[in-house]
């Protein structure tokens, strides 16, 4: 009676047991998933920019681009920097315009940060109010401080140039023009 009495404590034992591993290993999984799920969460929020009203170009002594990026993201953005290029569409000679820009203040949700980048080159053709289309392309790089993770967004644009006096419209480039736009950039060894 004793053995089976041992036996049955035995057997307790390793029921228990095993159902300690069971609990043990499924709160382990549940941290994972919502460490997980946490990380995840924190990347979402990370600072973005998109363009809440459309690049323009204006012309006042000379004719600029003026593009107005707003931070969309839930997280600031710290050590915005930018290089814009802007080239013709006809990818057949180097940049006209080639500009880095720095901000050293944060930028926090829903503000904006405004780039204007000079179009002397093109003085002449905007005074005579011709101009042929231009693709611009402006590489944003920045810091997200909450989660110390650095980002880069490319952007891809094309100016429609101006007919008549009339500015014509930027747009985004299509998925064709910008495989043309990185091959001219690998064949003229021009660096983002």
């Amino acid at each position: 009676m004793v053995r089976k009495k041992n036996k049955s404590i035995n057997l307790t034992s390793i029921i228990a047991t095993m159902a300690t591993a069971v609990l043990a290993i499924t709160a382990l999984i549940t941290v994972y998933i919502t460490i997980s799920a946490w990380k995840e969460e924190r990347e979402a929020n990370r600072p973005y920019f998109t363009f809440k009203e459309s690049p323009k170009v204006v012309i006042n002594e000379l004719p600029q681009f003026e593009i107005k990026f707003t931070n969309v993201g839930e997280h600031p953005a710290v050590s915005l920097w930018s290089k814009s290029l802007v080239f013709s569409s006809a990818l057949d000679s180097q940049p006209i315009a080639v500009d880095e820009y720095a901000l050293v203040n944060d930028i926090p949700k829903n503000a904006s940060a405004t780039l204007l980048i000079d179009l002397n080159a093109l003085e002449e053709q905007t005074r005579e109010g011709e101009v042929l289309p231009y693709f611009i392309v402006i590489v944003l790089r920045y810091e997200d401080p909450i989660i110390d993770k650095n980002f880069e967004q490319t952007l891809y644009l094309k100016w429609n140039g101006m007919e008549k006096n009339e500015i014509l419209a930027i747009n985004h480039a299509e998925e064709e023009e910008k495989k043309k736009i990185i091959r001219y950039f690998a064949e003229n060894k021009i660096g983002l």
